[in-house]
């Protein structure tokens, strides 16, 4: 795993994370992915109710990466974030 070395408070984007799409990966995302998810869906009721929504496609996206987590038919995994 690789992790960035930035320097906090910069707000200069982190290199991504690239991670082995081994069985525990795959794993371990999956599970991720679904607590993701469902959190995310809560929270877009709350959010439906103050008129702010997270597109649909975002929901996709999750409920893509959640179908091939647990078919293991992930070839490669990277996360990227951007810190203030």
């Amino acid at each position: 795993m690789t992790v960035p070395a930035t320097e906090e408070g910069k707000g200069e984007p982190a290199e991504p994370i690239e991670l082995p799409a081994t069985e525990t990966v795959q794993r371990a995302l999956h599970e991720a992915t679904g607590h993701l998810y469902d959190e995310l869906a809560v929270g877009r009721q709350d959010a439906d109710a103050e008129g702010e929504q997270l597109p649909a496609d975002v929901f996709d996206a999750l409920e893509a990466l959640y179908v091939a987590t647990a078919e293991e038919s992930v070839t490669s995994v990277r996360i990227s974030y951007e810190r203030e």
